[in-house]
Formats: C-alpha cells, structure tokens, sequence
C-alpha cells in the first residue's frame, strides 16, 4: 500500500489532511485510514461541466475514504463522521469548490476476513490505496488475487442475484401508481433505484454498499458511468422536487404523515427510473464482456510464457544432456551393458 499524497494537487492534499485529522480526533477506535478509488490510482476528475443532448451536466471525483476501526458499529461511526467530521469539513472549505468525502467504515477483523475470502473490492484498496493514518496496533493480511475469469464468475452472479429485485420493485411501483398509493410507489420506486445502483458496485468492485441514500450511491456510481448524472436532473424546480420526494422515500414514505407524492410526481420518478434500469443493464453488461476480453488476455500471456519456458528451457536442457552422453565413453559403455544385461534375460 502506498504511503504518501505528495503527487496529488496541494488543494486535494489540504482536505485529506483536514479528514484525517478531524477522524481521529472524533473516532477514537480509528485504527487505519486509506484512500482509495480514483484519487489513489491516479484517474481522478478534478472538475468537468459539460452539455450532452440538451443536458448540463458537472462531475468531480469524491474522496473515497475507508476507515477501519476497533469492535465498533459501523453504522454508529457513518453516523458520527458525517455529523463531526463531513459537515465541519464543507464549513471549513465552503469558500472553494471541493471534493466530497465518501465514506465506508469496516471492522479491521471483517475487512481482514473479506482480504482472506479473495473479494476484489477489498483486495484492490490494499493494492491501489494510499495509507493516510495508522496506529500501528494491527496488520493487514496479504491479498490473494483472483483471476478474471474468477472476477466475473463473481460479478456475473452477484448482478443475476440484484438486479432481478430492482426489476421486481419497479413492477410494484407502476401497480402502486394504477393504485394511487403514490406514497408507497415512491418507496418502491426507492428500493428499485438503490438496487441498480447496487447492481453497478457489485459487478465493478464487487462491494455492496450499506447506505440507502440514493445521492452518496448515485455520487459512487458516477465513476463507472457518466450516463449516470443525466438521469436526475436539477433544472427546474420540478426535477429538483421530484428527487427530493424519492431520496426522502426511503423514511418518510412510511413514517412521516405529511409526505405527499402526486400521480405526476411519481410518473415522472418513474420515466427517469426507467433510463438508470437502461443504463445500469448496458454498463454492467459491458463491464462482464470486458472481464471476458481481460480473461482471455490473461489466458495468452500465460500460454505465451508456458510456450517459451517449454521451448527455451527444457529442449536446450535436453540437447546438452544428450551431447554430454554421447561425449562420455563411460556413461555410453554403461548403456551398451546394460541393454546386452536386457537382452540376455529375455533370451
């Protein structure tokens, strides 16, 4: 794992420093603190605003942050870093644009077990990441790594298992609207989008994510497609109202009495749903093809070295032998004994 983050822009190395400081201070069972994704392996978006088809739209990369800790909740920590540590650090750079951390916490002795299990989400940050913090108090096992083919047996289960449910929330969305129980059409509609966004992290990194909130997954799933930032839009005050209502779903459509959704609110949920179901089946699609093209890769350079060891190696051994046979009157008068000893016997 790599150590230093002098290679990355000095503004970028200003709010990683302001992270790591801000997680120890409010996390005490901290005990290691790696960035991973993009900004470790070196392809990472800066800023980019563009108009495709009519459509403005903007990316940047987040912080992808993984924080490992001693025997404690993962969700009591997420909850802790984005009251402590997120809001506090959005203050403190509210003045310039900035990169928005995303954060996974793990038990150190679970993400040790997933690094013996071979899960190539894990596997890869040990790989690709950049250590920010540690206490010293604990070692991470050495991965094992995988295989493409093995990579996407994975990926290709793991996609057949999610996506099927996403499809089947959708139904009862569109019933729910038929119904006019648009309420709890926003819910399902809810649990449908969250499952293509778990669809795309399964088959890429092989990682579920445990949030249900649909911003951090759509910011994760970005990375993978930049489709994804053009299926809720923020134009107009309608759009924005809409996937506030979805986001909201999760909780409100169930628990808070004043969580109204229209029939036009959630037909309109349900045709921008429709484009990320298209997006997420044709980037995970692709995604499995390619483990396809990098496995049969794989495969040749194997067969290539396999084919030059045999041929370089083992004839050139062989042929040296034999030349020492023949020059060696001893060895050749043992043979000739040896086969007159045979041939006598079966006489």
């Amino acid at each position: 794992m790599k150590r230093s983050i002098k290679r990355l822009p000095k503004s970028t190395q200003e709010e990683l420093n302001y992270l790591v400081e801000s997680i120890i201070r409010h996390i005490p069972k901290c005990a290691m603190i790696v960035l991973y994704g993009s900004y470790a392996r070196g392809g990472y978006v800066l800023w980019d605003e563009r108009i495709e088809f009519g459509i403005h739209t903007s990316y940047q990369s987040d912080l992808d942050i993984l924080v490992l800790t001693y025997n404690s909740s993962a969700r009591i920590t997420e909850g802790q870093l984005e009251e402590k540590v997120v809001r506090n650090y959005h203050k403190a750079f509210a003045s310039r644009r900035h990169a928005a951390p995303q954060f996974i916490v793990e038990d150190i002795n679970s993400f040790n077990k997933s690094l013996d299990q071979r899960r190539y989400f894990y596997t890869d940050i040990v790989k690709e990441g950049i250590k920010l913090y540690d206490d010293k108090k604990f070692k991470l096992m050495k991965p094992h790594a995988l295989s493409f083919k093995e990579i996407k047996n994975i990926a290709e289960e793991e996609f057949n298992k999610c996506y099927p449910f996403a499809i089947g929330f959708m139904k009862y969305a569109y019933i729910a609207l038929e119904d006019e129980m648009n309420e709890l059409g926003a819910f399902q509609l809810h649990q449908a989008c969250e499952r293509f966004y778990y669809s795309i992290e399964l088959v890429f990194v092989n990682y579920r994510p445990k949030s249900h909130k649909l911003k951090d997954l759509e910011s994760k799933c970005k990375k993978y497609s930049r489709d994804i930032a053009t299926v809720f839009l923020h134009n107009t005050e309608f759009e924005k109202h809409c996937y506030d209502l979805l986001c909201r779903a999760y909780i409100e459509s169930r628990y808070n009495k004043d969580y109204v959704v229209t029939r036009e609110e959630l037909a309109y949920m349900l045709q921008r749903a429709e484009i990320l179901k298209k997006i997420t089946y044709t980037v995970c699609s692709e995604r499995l093809l390619a483990y396809d093209s990098m496995s049969d890769t794989e495969n040749q350079k194997f067969t290539e070295v396999y084919q030059t060891t045999e041929r370089k190696d083992i004839p050139t051994l062989a042929a040296d032998e034999l030349e020492d046979s023949k020059n060696d009157p001893e060895e050749n008068d043992m043979c000739g004994n040896d086969f007159k000893e045979n041939s006598s016997e079966r006489k």
